[in-house]
């Protein structure tokens, strides 16, 4: 039975009553503890908030109560006697040492440019409630290690027919982003068993026929070119993505039965790619395909229309002394050192 749940208060509260009210720890001992509390609170207020602001004090004395209890059920395991002792032993700053030890992997986790005054509000805790908050870091922990494996299959899997380019878009990916970029990866590797170039238009769309006309034979190519991945990469990104192949194998399914109906090979090979990529898809490497669709099948793709015309405009912008500037440089000139901007 976790007793902090029970009684509705923080797991170290409730040790340091229990004990008091035993006579396991005396009002001097008690005394002391208070004041090492008050200390830590504007320790922490200094070196991520504020000490003179009284919002600022109280989440900081809200975090070190919970950074404290985090660091009591890890070094006592829970058990009440244990972490009475411990308490009487070795003080409260003993356990908040070693819940800050589990808050620094967390730091750690994220890397030097995190925001640590934003991570440190997740361990808040009130003297009137209960959390698990064992768990509470746990999960935080792994959330953040999750994201971290996500961008490195992110870095692993690009391709340039995927809209993302470059690192920065890394930080916004989600997941089904990275997904497609894997499933993409898979396809591109079954292209190269066929001996298929991007070009084949009619190759290409007579291997998806095939597909779904024999779902074994897409299975067994399936299969061989994720047994690559197993092979080429380690056992943590292996495991994440083998999570991702049932849902991969049926994306790829149902795309075949759409494109069933498509005319032209031009016709189904966008449309197919567009698929997999879940739209996201850079426009530069579909320009060949485009151009060689009928003007009616045209009209079926107006986004990618749109986005290949953005790039042929903005890659014939005139150079910046050829460019007329949007602005009158004699009107700001007359200003001169009379401009004062007020900060």
């Amino acid at each position: 039975m976790n007793i902090d749940k029970v009684r509705t208060r923080p797991f170290l509260l409730l040790m340091i009553s229990d004990a008091v009210d035993s006579g396991l720890i005396t009002p001097e001992q008690m005394s002391k503890m208070e004041s090492l509390l008050v200390d830590m609170s504007l320790k922490i207020a200094k070196s991520f908030f504020s000490p003179v602001i009284s919002h600022d004090l109280k989440k900081s004395c809200s975090i070190v109560l919970g950074v404290t209890t985090l660091g009591l059920l890890k070094l006592s395991e829970g058990d009440t006697l244990k972490a009475q002792k411990i308490l009487q032993e070795d003080t409260v700053l003993t356990c908040f040492r070693k819940g800050w030890e589990n808050v620094d992997a967390l730091f750690k986790a994220h890397g030097p440019d995190a925001n640590r005054a934003i991570l440190l509000t997740n361990y808040q805790y009130s003297d009137n409630e209960h959390k698990d908050i064992v768990s509470i870091h746990a999960s935080l922990i792994a959330t953040q290690q999750d994201v971290k494996l996500l961008k490195q299959i992110a870095n692993r899997f690009k391709n340039p027919l995927s809209g993302i380019g470059s690192d920065m878009d890394l930080l916004e990916l989600d997941e089904a982003t990275i997904q497609a970029d894997v499933q993409l990866w898979i396809f591109e590797t079954i292209m190269k068993r066929h001996d298929l170039g991007h070009k084949q238009y009619d190759e290409i769309k007579a291997l998806l026929s095939s597909y779904n006309d024999k779902a074994e034979m897409f299975n067994d190519d399936f299969s061989d070119a994720t047994e690559t991945i197993q092979k080429k990469y380690g056992a943590t990104i292996s495991k994440r993505i083998e999570d991702w192949l049932p849902s991969i194998k049926e994306n790829f399914h149902k795309a075949f039965a759409l494109l069933a109906f498509e005319n032209s090979g031009p016709e189904i090979y966008i449309s197919f790619f567009e698929q997999v990529l879940r739209g996201n898809i850079n426009p530069t490497h579909f320009v060949h395909a485009y151009e060689s669709l009928l003007e009616p099948e045209r009209q079926l793709y107006p986004d990618l229309k749109m986005q290949i015309e953005s790039e042929a405009d903005f890659k014939d912008l005139p150079g910046e002394e050829e460019a007329d500037l949007p602005f009158d440089t004699d009107l700001i000139s007359d200003f001169g050192d009379n401009t004062v901007i007020d900060y």
